[in-house]
């Protein structure tokens, strides 16, 4: 009854009441005629005002974005960007489109793009986590290891138990030479996260640093054994296993990396040296310039922070 109150109001509501049975019938029939009439266009106006509602385009903003994420995790970068678009178009005040829409311009490699959405969410959404994590991943890309820390610092102070986070600084950490704190990063990342595969991987290459070729090798098995589909951590398994002397087993971990990332030029590059000191100078002539031409960048891992 509650809609027939919104749609024909109250008067309508009463005027369909029966107060005998021997009303019954014509009262009943009239009343049929009212309901169709009155209710079809109640409905009719009320679908076409809806879709215009401050509250409908919210809700379909949503809906945009998830789409979106559903085909940006399926490769279809093109139609997750204009899923994106639209939810912006419906609610410009919805950071979470942008963020997302600045994950697809990183991977696409326009990170002036992709600082620009970051930037926005934040504005829209000053206490967003996930949104400093991710503009910390476009300020490394850009070599701005520093300004990258401190996006995963206040990340990681919005939310103490943001594993990627922690993962992300890490590396970053490793990569500037602090190894003692990329290690306790790693370590936190996977006590948040025992099932997260790009930690243990970022952990190997900090034991691979320190020289602990066994150590690395463990972490780099166990985000396998995690993520199947890990490039990254096939690639730096091969460099361990080429430090201790097993070109083999080396060239089988880069050429597992460059089947499961074709356009991953630093697995080529590692290929083609493995491949000269086995003397197969053709070879290594042929991936060395496949990686000159892709670049020695590795392109964005493949997990997306929620």
């Amino acid at each position: 009854m509650k809609s027939f109150h919104r749609f024909l109001g109250k008067d309508w509501v009463e005027y369909l009441k029966v107060e005998s049975m021997e009303h019954l019938a014509p009262r009943i029939v009239l009343g049929c005629i009212l309901v169709l009439m009155v209710t079809g266009a109640a409905f009719g106006q009320q679908n076409a005002k809806d879709l215009f509602t401050p509250e409908a385009n919210v809700q379909n903003a949503v809906t945009y974005v998830d789409r979106g994420i559903a085909k940006q995790k399926k490769g279809d970068l093109d139609g997750a960007i204009a899923d994106y678009n639209q939810a912006i178009k419906l609610n410009p005040q919805y950071a979470a489109a942008y963020d997302n829409r600045g994950n697809v311009k990183r991977k696409r490699g326009d990170l002036d793009g992709a600082m620009a959405d970051y930037n926005q969410a934040l504005k829209l959404r000053p206490k967003y986590p996930v949104a400093y994590n991710n503009r910390g991943r476009a300020r490394e890309m850009k070599g701005d290891r520093d300004g990258a820390i401190a996006d995963y610092n206040q990340a990681i102070e919005l939310n103490p138990k943001f594993a990627a986070a922690y993962n992300n600084r890490g590396d970053v950490e490793r990569k500037k030479g602090d190894l003692d704190r990329a290690m306790t990063d790693n370590n936190e990342a996977i006590k948040l996260s025992p099932k997260f595969s790009a930690a243990y991987d970022n952990r190997g290459s900090v034991r691979l640093a320190k020289g602990d070729l066994n150590g690395a090798i463990a972490d780099y098995n166990q985000a396998i054994l995690l993520n199947p589909k890990n490039p990254f951590a096939y690639n730096n398994r091969g460099i361990a296993q080429e430090r201790k002397g097993d070109l083999n087993a080396a060239l089988a971990d880069y050429n597992q990396a460059i089947e499961l990332n074709p356009k991953y030029g630093v697995a080529y590059r590692n290929r083609g040296n493995a491949k000269r000191k086995k003397g197969d100078l053709n070879g290594a002539s042929a991936d060395l310039n496949r990686a000159i031409k892709l670049g020695s960048r590795p392109v964005d891992a493949v997990e997306i922070p929620d």
